[in-house]
């Protein structure tokens, strides 16, 4: 295992990567039909009730008729409980349509829908007021969470790649299943969501406490941390918490739970994109960047795009920036301090997503967030 050893870069192969973390995986999107197929051991459990896939995907079904028939290119999604985000990623992945998760705003697309699933999952249909969204393309779906004033965008892509990723640095395809715990439409619930369709494995849904139903990971956004307490069952692999958070607190945590915390890292609009390994956990850090993402700290200088900025060393404070295959750095998610910035890498000028996100890396590339932000 090679460290990057001096504050110079020299290759993304010098970084620190450990063993046995496959760096690189397909992701593409695969066929509509193939995201829909599923699998048979996949199941949602919620408030004491299970929903299974052929259910799930029959409401799919029946949502993309309704929004073919009605010749029309969003639909908005609203409901109390996590499936309403799964049914939207499902749309959204396989083209079906962009789909507007709203709550406390007035729906933006004409045809909107509620998802209930009070007994069984049920679905009701309405048409009213005028497409106030547009999405941005038609060459792709997406999935734009309103909530009170706040819009955020996904693209297919960088909701499907960003799932895919995480699921494979986290070795998901191991676990019998996942819960998730928090917000129904928060960022870091949603994007756990979209790792058990990405893996296959089935999902238990709780606001707050630990969901019922079989599952052998957990992830907590950050509504739900402070209120999970060790109230989590034993022997789980991990428990992914929504950072950033203080070492002493993840430190306490872990000892409560006893088995690793990891503190995870999401950008807006882009899924969660840091992650600390399971065998390799700093507390502290919001992680290294997952598998497929490259992730560097540039200085800080706005005038600097005519001649690039300096790429920063190990302990130097500057600007978070990425980079992904399923990352458009064009591509206009929602959030003012995200865009396009050059950096001058091996003497060369590369393209970057600047995050708006100020912080560090260590030696190793894990990430220390540094708490400011700027436009």
């Amino acid at each position: 295992m090679s460290k990057l050893v001096s504050s110079e870069f020299q290759s993304w192969e010098s970084l620190y990567w450990p063993e046995g973390i496959p760096r690189y995986v397909d992701v593409s999107l695969p066929p509509a039909d193939s995201v829909l197929k599923g699998s048979g051991s996949w199941r949602y459990d919620a408030s004491g009730r299970s929903t299974g896939w052929d259910a799930v995907s029959a409401a799919v079904q029946e949502l993309k008729s309704k929004v073919e028939g009605a010749g029309r290119r969003c639909i908005t999604l609203r409901g109390d409980d996590l499936s309403v985000g799964i049914i939207g990623e499902l749309l959204v992945l396989s083209r079906a349509a962009s789909v507007e998760l709203a709550r406390g705003v007035r729906p933006s697309c004409r045809l909107s829908a509620s998802v209930s699933v009070q007994g069984r999952l049920s679905i009701s249909l309405a048409e009213e007021g005028e497409d106030s969204w547009s999405p941005p393309s038609q060459q792709t779906s997406y999935l734009s969470i309103a909530l009170e004033g706040r819009r955020v965008v996904y693209s297919a892509e960088a909701l499907w790649g960003a799932a895919k990723s995480l699921a494979a640095f986290l070795d998901l395809r191991s676990e019998d299943g996942i819960a998730v715990i928090g917000d129904h439409l928060g960022e870091f619930e949603l994007s756990a969501s979209a790792l058990s369709i990405a893996a296959g494995v089935r999902v238990a849904y709780s606001r707050e406490g630990a969901p019922a139903g079989g599952y052998s990971a957990a992830f907590l956004g950050s509504s739900a941390v402070g209120s999970i307490d060790g109230r989590l069952p034993r022997g789980l692999s991990f428990v992914g918490v929504e950072g950033p958070l203080s070492a002493d607190f993840t430190r306490k945590l872990e000892k409560a739970l006893g088995y690793p915390v990891l503190q995870m890292y999401g950008v807006s609009g882009r899924g969660i994109l840091f992650s600390n390994p399971r065998d390799f956990n700093v507390h502290g850090s919001v992680g290294i960047s997952i598998t497929n993402v490259d992730a560097i700290i540039s200085e800080i200088l706005e005038a600097s795009w005519y001649r690039g900025r300096r790429l920063l060393g190990p302990g130097e404070e500057g600007e978070l920036a990425v980079k992904a295959p399923f990352i458009d750095v064009s591509f206009n998610a929602g959030d003012p301090r995200q865009r396009p910035i050059q950096v001058r890498v091996s003497g060369k000028n590369q393209q970057w997503l600047g995050v708006g996100v100020t912080g560090k890396m260590d030696e190793n590339g894990y990430f220390y967030l540094g708490g400011r932000s700027f436009v």
